[in-house]
């Protein structure tokens, strides 16, 4: 008989059990503990041979952590636990059947509320949120499940849904959130200071909302995270860019005018001034309403625009939104040169996932450097010998000098024929004279009329080849061939050069060779056919996406496909939710489109959702379809 302790709880368990020849893999113990009420819990002996020896693992089928900072009690059939609020370590907790695998399920109780609906604690890997009502409100605990390094336990861990975490300079609390109404807004108040900033909403995800804390002349940036277990609320410090907008107030006559949409309470920016803007209300609308005297505008301040609208009958006003850097800019003026320089690059294609391609910023310095101003000429002579030319001139002349543009021609033809006469040439030798305007520069260069043509043709057979090849090679809806091809030749060129490779060194590296050169033939052939398809699946969805004409759910379409899968199981995971996506979305797309049409667009926009509603409930599921192959053929691919 063995005799084993351990420790849980703050208390000292003890079990007995018989060691013998015939004992099963996996058998339960029962431990006592040693306080004054009789409490027991059951912990598994894993049993292992090796050889003529035998090892004993104990090991408990669930450690349960609660991060709560709230009592827990835990109930399944005729167990009854509880886990007090301030005890950091692990709980030992198991089932009372014999079967160890079987199906096992818990309910929940935190603080006083009522038991949780039944959960399963197998799922490793998952995670999700269990709900305790209460007379007041109602309790929201994430758990998580996942397996420890040794395969034999699961660790369950309880945490609240809503947590505050401060990343800032200033002195907030951070601990478990557990809200007592159901309004979803939030206020934060630094200590020391008695007024607050205004509220914010906590259970919709926010990548950063600027709150304004008036006492302290500041702000401070709070950060929504939602997930399927968990709420979490960072705040942190202002940075360059968090402000919704900087508008620029860049005119000599009259104060701009500004306000969030739907308020009352109005700001003034006077001429030549600059200030940084945070919503005033962020849990109302958030566009920004601006008036210049007789005229009005309105924005959202997420996307580029320019307009302009009349001061006088001499003056228009310009303005226009852009990105400096990360911060949105709002830019009133009536300097034309200013608005033009403000305009940035955008992506024309419609739902694209990078609408901003290009945006100004300044040059670092070592590019500022090369633009310093240049001599006003340079003169530069190559003289080549060959078939086709006797003879190459090159003459470059700066912009930046304080001749006009005519002095500047002349001064370079005179300087041309200075070196054509120091070679024994004049401009009545040369056939053709080409100009060519490059970026503040001009150049002169010569060519025979025969080596010019022969350029040109060069020049666009090579166009021609390289779209070909992108039509052919590249296209989506072919599967990339051309990807096939070249893994198919590393295959086949690792089956016949690994075991040669191998036989070089000895009998044993031939073997592993070949098992080296099978699997890489194998996994570039399977691999390259699966990548074939997926493109080819991959496009298709992308086409039906289209044809829903619901930007939204392209757009979670597009992030949902671009995620990289950990493995098969992934892949196959990461395509059914997918299907099952598009063929809720669809179905209820028949309601919700016309109603979100006529919320925005009215009549119009009732009957353009159910044009929408209609589309969807075809093109959805069938999309979910081909995206599930897709992702599929992906898993196979990798």
């Amino acid at each position: 008989i063995q005799q084993a302790k351990l420790s849980s709880l703050g208390k000292n368990w003890n079990g007995h059990f018989r060691i013998h020849g015939g004992m099963p893999e996996f058998f339960p113990v029962c431990f006592t503990s040693d306080s004054a009420t009789v409490m027991t819990v059951d912990i598994y002996i894993h049993t292992r041979r090796i050889g003529s020896r035998m090892i004993l693992s104990v090991f408990s089928p669930y450690w349960i952590i609660n991060k709560t900072s709230r009592v827990l009690q835990y109930r399944a059939e005729d167990i009854h636990l509880k886990h007090p609020a301030d005890y950091r370590d692990i709980v030992l907790f198991s089932f009372k059947k014999k079967n160890i695998f079987s199906k096992n399920k818990i309910q929940l109780c935190i603080s006083t509320s009522a038991w949780s609906s039944s959960f399963s604690l197998d799922t490793v890997g998952s995670y999700g949120c269990v709900k305790c009502s209460a007379n007041n409100m109602d309790y929201l605990v994430g758990v998580s499940i996942k397996m420890s390094s040794f395969n034999l336990t699961r660790i369950v861990t309880f945490t609240p849904f809503y947590t505050i975490a401060n990343k800032s300079s200033l002195e907030l609390e951070c601990l478990p959130f557990w809200p007592e109404n159901s309004s979803g807004q939030l206020c934060v108040r630094v200590v020391g200071y008695e007024s607050s900033s205004k509220p914010f909403l906590f259970k919709a995800p926010d990548n950063g909302t600027l709150l304004r804390l008036e006492e302290l002349n500041g702000g401070l940036l709070v950060d929504v995270n939602v997930s399927e277990h968990s709420t979490l609320i960072s705040f942190s410090d202002y940075h360059e860019g968090a402000a919704p907008a900087l508008i620029v107030n860049h005119t000599s006559w009259d104060s701009l005018r500004y306000k969030q949409s739907g308020l009352q309470e109005e700001m003034e920016l006077k001429p030549k001034q600059v200030c940084l803007f945070a919503w005033t209300d962020p849990t109302k609308t958030r566009k920004l309403t601006w008036g210049y005297s007789q005229s009005f505008g309105e924005h959202d301040l997420l996307k580029d625009e320019c307009g302009q609208f009349p001061y006088n009958a001499n003056t228009q006003i310009h303005w226009v939104s852009f990105l400096d850097g990360r911060q949105r800019v709002l830019l009133f003026t009536d300097d034309v040169a200013l608005v033009s320089k403000a305009l940035q690059v955008d992506n024309q294609l419609p739902g694209s996932m990078f609408p901003v391609v290009f945006h100004p910023v300044a040059p670092p310095k070592s590019i500022a450097l090369d633009s310093e101003p240049k001599p006003f000429i340079d003169i530069s002579v190559i003289t080549r010998f060959n078939e086709y030319s006797k003879l190459h001139l090159s003459l470059s002349l700066a912009s930046g000098g304080e001749a006009s543009d005519k002095g500047q021609e002349m001064i370079a033809i005179h300087s041309l024929n200075l070196l054509l006469k120091s070679i024994g040439a004049t401009l009545t030798d040369v056939d053709d004279l080409i100009f060519k305007l490059a970026f503040f520069q001009i150049k002169y260069q010569f060519y025979k009329r025969d080596q010019l043509m022969k350029r040109v043709v060069r020049h666009y057979s090579e166009q021609f080849l390289k779209q070909m090849y992108v039509l052919v090679l590249g296209l989506d809806v072919l599967g990339n061939p051309f990807g096939l091809i070249r893994g198919l030749s590393e295959g086949v060129e690792a089956f016949f050069y690994e075991p040669f490779q191998g036989a070089v060194q000895g009998p044993e590296e031939f073997a592993e060779g070949f098992v080296i050169g099978v699997r890489s033939l194998l996994g570039h052939t399977v691999g390259g056919a699966a990548g074939v398809v997926s493109r080819i699946t991959g496009s298709v969805g992308k086409g039906l996406a289209a044809i829903t004409m619901d930007k939204e759910y392209q757009q979670k379409r597009r992030e949902e496909m671009g995620r990289q899968p950990k493995d098969f199981g992934d892949s196959l995971a990461k395509g059914g939710k997918g299907l099952l996506r598009g063929v809720v979305g669809g179905v209820t797309g028949i309601i919700t489109k016309p109603v979100e049409g006529a919320k925005k667009e009215g009549a119009a926009g009732f009957f353009k959702g159910i044009g929408k509603g209609l589309v969807g409930v075809v093109a959805r599921p069938t999309g979910g379809i081909v995206d599930m192959a897709s992702s599929t053929f992906q898993g196979i691919q990798r």
